[in-house]
């Protein structure tokens, strides 16, 4: 046997004497694996890099101010006011052809003078929307966040993650969200 079919084959010593050793034996297996033996590889480090859609607040849908009924616009009747402040998102394989979305939000809700404490749900939408001019989302997701307030504590932090949203790899998408109270009536 020649020192090249040793070498292709892998069961014998780098000398050529033809003396066969375990599977990555002598020299030659040492320094296939540096003295270590085989090493394992995770078949993610060569994947591509995962798309991981922008994300942005909905245009005037950060912020919440809720009155009492029929004393809107007037301070001293106040209910709370609730803000978007943060926003951030990861991203992470889902099978071979999809991406998941986890999608964290948070912000602050203050009670007014007219607060007696209890708890507030608030209505949080999120959406995907395909890139391009179609205002018509692929997903579309309404999220019930409660949050308890105390009559005349000072602001309350809220937070709200989800790890629900699954779109196909490699699509153009953008991920919006915002405060969604339903439709709005129009004031006269």
């Amino acid at each position: 046997m020649s020192s090249s079919d040793e070498t292709v084959s892998g069961g014998g010593s780098a000398g050529g004497s033809g003396s066969s050793s375990s599977g990555t034996g002598g020299v030659f297996g040492s320094i296939l694996t540096s003295g270590k033996g085989p090493r394992e590889v995770n078949p993610d480090a060569f994947a591509s890099e995962i798309y991981c859609p922008p994300i942005k607040p909905r245009l005037n849908t950060y912020l919440i101010m809720k009155y009492e009924r029929g004393h809107e616009d007037e301070p001293k009747h106040l209910l709370y006011q609730a803000t978007l402040q943060e926003w951030a998102r990861e991203c992470s394989r889902e099978g071979t052809d999809q991406t998941r979305i986890k999608l964290g939000l948070s912000g602050n809700v203050t009670p007014g003078p007219a607060w007696k404490g209890g708890e507030i749900v608030l209505p949080i939408r999120v959406a995907v929307m395909p890139s391009g001019d179609s205002e018509k989302p692929l997903m579309s997701d309404l999220v019930s966040v409660p949050v308890t307030v105390g009559q005349g504590a000072p602001a309350e932090g809220w937070t709200m993650v989800e790890n629900k949203y699954v779109v196909q790899r490699n699509t153009e998408v953008m991920v919006v969200f915002g405060f969604d109270e339903g439709p709005q009536k129009k004031r006269r």
